[in-house]
């Protein structure tokens, strides 16, 4: 038989029972500010991390791009590119027709040796009157006349070496070469067609040389200088990391409303908001020290981190 619990036990029961639940509250309090002295800290470092080395995903990937131009006139005869393609450095891009000036060359040439004849005959008749002149069988009006026509025709040669000159640098033009590895962009042109000096006909993208425009806050800036380490992900290739430095950070950009800067001026960074009051960003490059040519492409999205202090 089962004795019956008398009070004293069922008092202890109550007060073990009591003291085990005020004790897991007292855990579970404990456990909070854990939690909550835990969220704070990592907070704080984050904010730190972030505060030391700011990063941005409002970046682009950038390359200098030049206007490939004839330096002469004439039609295309031979083009040998396409868009797209890469090319080596001293590549014959395209080649103008050179029948022109090879004509005028011709010319030039004709006229260099006619005026050689002129002036051998010029010199032989200086010296066929200058001995006459002591014995008074001729004037020094003619001799000064001798001299004087033997001299214009010089000037004139020396004129004349020039143009052929001239003529043959434009002949050597008529072949456009590649200034540097790259490769062709925005051709959309093809054999035939007429172009003239100085006017773009596409542009050649330096793949040599690769940085990324990257807008900080103002705020930010002040964790970097010319020099400091920056890390670089592609949006296209997120794994993949990239080092640079700092090449340099904008010291203008065009305020919103601003109407008293010429357009071209000063670089244009667009307020991501317009009815709040942000801060404004600045443009900062980083030269890309290993750059992959086969994800680098001009405007593609970018993450930049800056790692370093400011370099001192």
């Amino acid at each position: 038989m089962h004795q019956a619990a008398t009070p004293s036990n069922k008092e202890s029961i109550a007060t073990s029972a009591n003291i085990d639940i005020e004790q897991r509250k007292v855990v579970r309090k404990i456990v909070s500010l854990i939690v909550v002295a835990g969220a704070v800290i990592i907070t704080l470092y984050v904010w730190g991390i972030i505060e030391r080395h700011p990063r941005t995903d409002d970046a682009t990937a950038r390359a200098n791009v030049v206007g490939i131009a004839a330096r002469v006139t004439g039609q295309i005869i031979k083009l040998n590119v396409q868009d797209n393609q890469a090319v080596k450095e001293g590549d014959v891009l395209f080649e103008i027709d050179p029948e022109d000036y090879k004509l005028i060359l011709e010319k030039t040439k004709a006229d260099l040796a006619t005026l050689d004849r002129q002036i051998a005959q010029a010199h032989s008749t200086l010296k066929r009157l200058e001995p006459l002149l002591p014995k008074g069988f001729t004037t020094a009006e003619n001799v000064d006349e001798a001299r004087t026509k033997e001299t214009t025709l010089q000037a004139q040669r020396e004129g004349a070496v020039a143009a052929i000159n001239l003529n043959e640098l434009h002949l050597f033009y008529c072949k456009v070469i590649a200034p540097f590895d790259g490769r062709v962009i925005n051709l959309n042109i093809s054999a035939g067609a007429h172009v003239s000096a100085g006017v773009p006909v596409f542009s050649l993208l330096d793949t040599s040389k690769w940085y990324v425009i990257a807008n900080f806050r103002e705020a930010e800036i002040r964790h970097m200088a010319p020099g400091t380490e920056a890390i670089v992900y592609l949006s296209s290739a997120p794994n993949q990391r990239f080092r640079g430095k700092v090449q340099g950070i904008g010291w203008a950009v065009k305020p919103e409303g601003e109407v008293d800067l010429p357009p071209s001026g000063v670089p244009y960074v667009k307020r991501e908001l317009n009815w709040v009051r942000v801060a404004q960003r600045f443009p900062v490059r980083i030269e890309v020290e290993n750059p992959d040519p086969d994800l680098f492409r001009m405007g593609a999205s970018a993450v930049a981190i800056i790692k370093g202090p400011p370099p001192k």
